[in-house]
């Protein structure tokens, strides 16, 4: 069976193509379109994951949606159901009129048949709820997502096993956790549904508590069915009619807002801070329901939400469950994931096998043959050296900044070893110089330390030993006997958004790693997505090309090649 996903019109459109259980191709808009978070209808990337498993539109079975206008369809903002500008745009409207004057039972998903491909619009947080659980190595578990909003849920907690996915409860929107975070990123000066991992890495510097938790914690009643928030504090559920997501009492409560590009002060810090453990004692909370619900041993979680890497290390000191999960793109890059993984269920006549998902790395790829034809196109200093990881590898601990171009794109916001840049994690300087001269971005902001996996459990202070972090998931404390020696991927609390690198799933990558551990002892690289601020991943080697002399990288890889500056 094969399944293509499609998910427009969101924080960031995405395709995914599923043949036969299998996920084979799946990649973002931006990539394509070279628009940072792009929403636009994905059709470069849809058609790019066709021509990738060399199929047409007309070989598909399903066309997998993950939202179901079905369950809103009654509360549309009224500008999409009165204001029609064109006659195309009013009769593509009348599918919604008629769901409207049906007034029937409302149902999970809905379906339309396309010649021989059915189109199914599925629930969110179900499709989010399967990217969950079956790219994980659980055969069954719990399951709590949380995002800004689905359909009209915020939050779902329910199971999964060798039946699929269950429903147990649900939190309504408004009261949306998603939202609550994103109301704090607004009032820090940072733009919602965007920036909320820079309030995450603010929170580091204030990690004490303060005299805002209280009247943070204040704005979230916890109960027996989850949380309500006080809806009086905020406004971004007034959609068109809202300046901000909050209003003036919020602003009596904690304070004047942060004006955009305004210099951070103490108190920013400790609302982040104060917002952040708020933020924790609700999650904690919802995993104590779930637990209660359904009883699993182990628990996967997603949406927005589950990109908080900060909290994420902390989840083992919750003490709820064994084990937990956290997939590669939890957020709605990778909910058209789920999408194909619970069409495949429902209409699939095979059962489903559980297969652990070890990578990402679900985007194009380039030959050396291609690459090289590329090189000579722009005349580029290059070489192909007989030792590469080596050379490279001395570089590096050299002082050099690398851009690392290798295999299939990765698929996520999260660069892991296929689209990186790479520096020396030695040295703390090292992070003002990766800033200064290549991402241009804040500085409160920490890089992520890319770890041979056999040493992870040496230097960061892991309550599961035999937990691998391989998407950037967690964060957690660096042991002191390693900070000294990885001050530019230590963060001012101590922690580490750790990538655990695996020789069986990134041989490059350990290679890479492994040399430079010869050279200096140290088996960490400091690794940042290759792009600059305010651009999407590079994705092709042009892309690469055009980064590297734009900025202040020393040196290139691209695939076998090494580029220099110096003709």
């Amino acid at each position: 069976m094969k399944i293509l996903s499609i998910y427009p019109y969101t924080h960031i459109s995405s395709s995914s193509l599923m043949i036969d259980g299998k996920i084979v191709a799946a990649s973002c808009e931006e990539r394509f379109n070279r628009e940072k978070m792009s929403t636009k209808f994905p059709i470069q990337s849809a058609q790019w994951c066709l021509k990738y498993a060399n199929i047409t539109w007309d070989d598909l079975d399903v066309i997998a949606i993950p939202w179901n206008p079905m369950i809103n369809i009654n509360n549309v903002s009224g500008r999409w159901v009165n204001e029609m500008y064109w006659r195309g745009q009013m009769l593509s409207h009348i599918p919604g009129q008629l769901m409207r004057a049906i007034n029937g039972p409302i149902a999970d998903s809905m379906e339309i048949k396309f010649n021989n491909t059915r189109i199914v619009y599925l629930n969110h947080h179900e499709c989010h709820a399967a990217n969950a659980f079956y790219l994980s190595p659980f055969e069954e578990a719990d399951v709590l997502t949380i995002d800004g909003h689905g359909e009209s849920e915020s939050c779902f907690l329910g199971f999964a096993d060798k039946n699929g996915v269950s429903r147990v409860h649900s939190v309504e929107y408004p009261h949306s956790l998603g939202l609550f975070y994103g109301t704090f990123t607004d009032f820090l000066g940072f733009t919602p549904d965007v920036d909320e991992w820079k309030v995450m890495a603010l929170y580091s510097y204030a990690t004490r508590k303060n005299k805002y938790d209280k009247k943070i914690q204040s704005l979230i009643n916890l109960n027996k069915k989850g949380f309500e928030l006080d809806l009086t504090y905020f406004d971004y559920y007034l959609f068109d009619r809202r300046p901000h997501f909050y209003n003036k009492k919020l602003l009596d409560l904690i304070g004047k807002p942060r004006k955009r590009g305004q210099s951070l002060e103490k108190r920013h810090y400790e609302i982040a801070g104060a917002m952040q453990r708020t933020f924790k004692k609700t999650v904690d909370h919802l995993l104590k329901i779930t637990k209660q619900m359904s009883g699993k041993d182990n628990i996967v979680l997603n949406g927005g939400a589950a990109m908080n890497c900060v909290y994420n290390g902390q989840i083992d000191d919750n003490k709820t469950y064994k084990d937990s999960f956290i997939g590669p793109c939890p957020d709605d890059s990778g909910v058209g994931i789920g999408a194909c993984y619970l069409a495949n269920e429902r209409f699939s006549n095979k059962k489903y096998k559980n297969n652990e998902c070890k990578d990402n790395y679900w985007g194009p790829e380039f030959s050396d043959q291609e690459i090289d034809l590329i090189i000579k196109k722009f005349k580029l200093n290059k070489t192909k050296p007989k030792n590469l990881f080596k050379d490279v590898a001395e570089l590096i601990s050299n002082g050099n900044l690398v851009g690392w171009f290798q295999g299939r794109m990765e698929f996520g916001h999260r660069a892991l070893g296929n689209r990186s840049i790479l520096a020396d994690p030695r040295k703390v300087r090292t992070k003002d110089k990766v800033n200064s001269a290549v991402k241009y971005r804040e500085t409160f902001r920490p890089f992520a330390p890319a770890t041979l996996n056999e040493f992870v459990d040496d230097i960061f202070d892991m309550k599961n030993k035999n937990r691998k972090v391989r998407f950037m998931e967690r964060a957690y404390h660096v042991k002191k006997k390693w900070r000294h020696q990885l001050g530019a991927v230590t963060h001012i609390d101590g922690t580490g958004r750790v990538q655990s690198v695996e020789k069986e799933v990134n041989p490059k990558f350990h290679k890479l790693i492994t040399e430079f551990y010869n050279i200096t002892q140290v088996p960490v690289l400091l690794n940042t997505s290759f792009n600059l601020n305010g651009e999407p991943i590079v994705m092709t080697p042009e892309h690469a090309i055009r980064t590297f002399f734009t900025c202040g990288l020393d040196y290139l890889v691209l695939g076998n090649f090494l580029i220099s500056k110096n003709k």
